[in-house]
């Protein structure tokens, strides 16, 4: 039950409504009887392309953020910058899926990394202003840009 609960969710999430009922119920259910639990879709709907890297991907690895960056990216909708990343974990390249932690580690995001977790631990703690200085502009960027990342 809980899959088909979870999937329900997901489908109100693109904003579609789901109806879990008995299978001998749904010619009652589709004509208006009152059978199963309707779950209505959401308000505001995702991009499709933030419900595939919510739902669709696979975390190839995990950045643990300070308290600062978890506002930063879930109320504030910022991208993620190296000054508040306190860890990383797993093995991943540029590209790939990675979770996004709280310290205590909760997950609160999925998000595509623009470094290799080779590259990374060198990063953390650091602007990105102080980074573009000392190895190349090419490191003024963020590590997860907002675009990038999806709030779960």
């Amino acid at each position: 039950m809980v899959t088909k609960v979870e999937a329900a969710g997901i489908a109100g999430s693109a904003g579609v409504p789901t109806l879990l009922t008995r299978l001998s119920d749904v010619g009652a259910a589709l004509t208006g009887a009152d059978v199963g639990t309707v779950f209505a879709p959401a308000a505001a709907t995702r991009a499709s392309r933030k419900r595939w890297l919510a739902h669709a991907t696979t975390a190839r690895g995990r950045l643990v953020i300070d308290d600062g960056a978890v506002t930063a990216v879930t109320e504030r909708r910022k991208s993620l910058l190296p000054a508040g990343i306190v860890e990383v974990e797993g093995t991943f390249g540029p590209g790939d899926p990675v979770d996004v932690c709280t310290t205590g580690g909760t997950v609160i995001g999925r998000g595509l990394v623009n470094y290799s977790s080779g590259v990374l631990p060198r990063l953390l703690g650091r602007s990105t202003r102080d980074l573009a200085r000392e190895l190349g502009p090419e490191y003024e960027r963020e590590v997860v840009h907002r675009d990038d990342l999806v709030i779960l």
